[in-house]
């Protein structure tokens, strides 16, 4: 049966690898396969979607979405981007800040919220957003490590490891992710503003959208000028002036309620500062429209309904005064497409981007997630009960909607993770677990720094050819059986896998992190290989150093 269950396992690894099928269809085929053959039973190989950590990275989703659509990691990113000059400085100021977010909430979700910033950088400061975007997602990638609920794989070898009588805790990753995350991070910062680093070259604005963005009440941005918030002037768009109560005054002015600020800008311009969280712009998405019929009217008439509000138009006039002809494209804000639908000057359209990110209830998301950490961390409730008590109360208090709430579940991710389970249970159930720990004690005999590079060549090899979760599911099992035989400390050994899970960095499609920025900052296959082949040796000989550290102290 072991034989049986290589194949599967092998054929299911070398599918996902090539990216030939889905890996959710590669691994539900193996669970099916597994079952039709007798490995094991229905109920084992699908347990994973009962699994606790399935179930907490589920909670742990829309805790994250909650605390993002309140703008609380963009606007510290613009904080910490104020004044910077160099690629090098950006790294310094971003990597720390953003690695502390990282441990706590998904990483991928970061990342997204960082592409514009560094757009945006580019655009104000000339620094590429090359050399930004990949540091960046390798930097969160390192920090999600370091805490159960940082990584979907924490929580599933967590899961996986619970039923041996082994117990990860919120902080049981620190000794070995953080030094190895140190050492990553220093890395990044010498080798990206070298092999990263160079200038974009200058482009021709096309400035053919005017915009009319207004400062809402309680807006971040009141009492500041445009130029302190970096709001005037980028290669995107440009401020033209700033009306209040209907007339223009100086743009060097602090910004009050109220006020409009005028732009010429290009339509990425116009995403940007819609998206912009100082604004507080009202929580609608964001609507590509043509205009249907002339009428005799200006573009302003789309808005006779309270629903939708008009936000830039390739006009150079003001929008009150920019005749509706047919064709004409707008950008508008609306709470759905059903208002566009019903309106008679709007012939098609297409969305955009979802709502602009919500600041008044930053100070609640918060909260929640640092209470479901801490009563996490203390025990004071199982982890999977705090997160879903917290993505509870993200709906109950409304920071999310119900319906933002389920579109927060990533159903492929949560998919991939609950078939790695049942592939794990193959590794197991079939002895092919055992024999893999057997060949790797007599290969290590009782050194615990033999056991330490298996451990962490493995891990990395494997964690660059298939899904994280995949890896984290074969190899726990076998590290459990490993410890059991050697003699050595489980939790080390865990913790130094779901540490080396995180060194996704050779190949783009390894993680979904290094996806998000390949278009965004111009990489190639090529790119991610020489950049990451420094790095990955560096934290693979750090995490050798403090797992045998570990070891050695422990045993």
């Amino acid at each position: 049966m072991a034989v049986v269950a290589a194949l599967i396992v092998i054929v299911t690894l070398v599918v996902m690898t090539t990216g030939a099928v889905p890996a959710v269809l590669a691994l539900t085929t193996a669970l099916v396969v597994a079952g039709g053959v007798g490995i094991a039973t229905p109920a084992e190989l699908f347990a994973g979607l009962s699994n606790s950590g399935v179930i907490t990275i589920a909670a742990m989703l829309v805790i994250a979405k909650g605390v993002l659509r309140t703008g609380a990691v963009s606007r510290l990113t613009h904080a910490l981007l104020a004044g910077v000059r160099t690629a090098g400085q950006a790294l310094g100021r971003l990597i720390p800040a953003v690695g502390v977010v990282s441990a706590l909430i998904n990483t991928t979700p970061i990342v997204a919220m960082l592409i514009p910033a560094a757009k945006e950088l580019q655009q104000r400061n000339g620094i590429p957003a090359r050399g930004l975007l990949l540091p960046i997602a390798h930097a969160t990638t390192l920090a999600g490590s370091a805490t159960l609920i940082g990584t979907s794989s924490n929580l599933l070898i967590a899961g996986l490891a619970e039923p041996a009588g082994v117990q990860l805790t919120m902080f049981s990753f620190v000794p070995v992710a953080v030094p190895v995350a140190l050492v990553g991070w220093v890395v990044l910062m010498v080798t990206a503003p070298r092999m990263l680093g160079r200038r974009p070259q200058p482009q021709e604005r096309d400035l053919s959208w005017q915009a009319e963005i207004p400062i809402a009440p309680r807006a971040l941005a009141i009492g500041r000028t445009a130029a302190e918030i970096g709001v005037d002037s980028t290669a995107e768009f440009e401020l033209v002036e700033i009306r209040r109560w209907g007339g223009p005054v100086d743009a060097g002015v602090p910004l009050e309620s109220g006020d409009t600020l005028v732009y010429r800008a290009t339509e990425d311009g116009v995403r940007t500062l819609w998206a912009n969280p100082r604004f507080g712009i009202a929580p609608q998405r964001l609507f590509l429209v043509a205009i249907a019929t002339n009428e005799e009217k200006t573009v302003r008439d789309l808005e006779e309904g309270e629903d939708i509000v008009v936000v830039a138009a390739q006009t150079t006039h003001l929008l009150r005064d920019a005749p509706a002809e047919p064709g004409e494209l707008c950008l508008v804000t609306a709470e759905s497409a059903e208002a566009l639908a019903e309106n008679s000057l709007v012939a098609l359209w297409q969305e955009l981007a979802g709502k602009a990110p919500q600041t008044a209830k930053t100070w609640i998301a918060v909260a929640i997630l640092v209470g479901t950490i801490v009563a996490a961390s203390f025990g004071i409730a199982a982890v999977e009960l705090c997160a879903v008590a917290g993505a509870v109360l993200m709906v109950f208090t409304g920071v999310l909607t119900p319906r933002s709430a389920v579109r927060a579940l990533n159903w492929n991710i949560l998919a991939i993770v609950a078939g790695s389970v049942g592939l794990g249970t193959i590794v197991v159930q079939s002895g092919l677990g055992g024999h893999i720990s057997d060949a790797v004690v007599s290969l290590a005999g009782d050194t615990a720094l033999l056991v330490v590079l298996v451990f962490v060549l493995g891990t990395t090899l494997l964690t660059n050819a298939v899904t994280n979760a995949a890896a984290a599911a074969i190899l726990t099992p076998i590290a459990l059986e490993v410890a059991a035989v050697a003699g050595l400390n489980p939790v080390v050994l865990l913790t130094l896998i779901g540490t080396c899970i995180s060194f996704t960095f050779l190949n783009p499609y390894s993680h979904q992190s290094n996806l998000m920025v390949l278009r965004p900052g111009g990489y190639s296959t090529s790119t991610f290989v020489r950049f990451g082949v420094p790095l990955t040796a560096a934290v693979a000989l750090s995490a050798i150093g403090v797992g045998w550290v570990l070891l050695t102290v422990a045993g």
